[in-house]
């Protein structure tokens, strides 16, 4: 069993690896802040990885993911204004690189 340990925004990441019934390797995470669990951690369905190593990187990388989700207000999760603020940014850089203007058209 393999284990990994972050920290993020002041939570605390512990990450251990095992192999399911079937062989595959699966994370099981703990995330505390100041020695509690802070939220309701969500209930999932464990992604299966061929090495311990790879289960290790998706377990730190979903426990930041939910706490992002936790420190950011709701409102923020929008798709649509993830998607508008890639394209603004996108253009705009495009633009600076290219010395081009690009519109986005409908």
């Amino acid at each position: 069993m393999d284990s990994a340990f972050d920290v993020y925004a002041g939570y605390q990441i512990s990450v251990a690896t095992r192999r399911n019934e079937r062989g595959a390797w699966v994370a099981d995470l703990d995330v505390q802040r100041d020695g509690k669990s802070p939220f309701a951690w969500p209930e999932t369905v464990q992604p299966e990885w061929s090495t311990a190593n790879e289960a290790l990187r998706d377990g730190i990388e979903r426990a930041r993911r939910v706490i992002a989700q936790h420190l950011t207000p709701a409102d923020n999760h929008s798709w649509v204004a993830t998607r508008q603020h890639a394209q603004t940014w996108f253009s705009a850089e495009a633009e600076r690189l290219s010395g081009n203007v690009f519109t986005h058209t409908k």
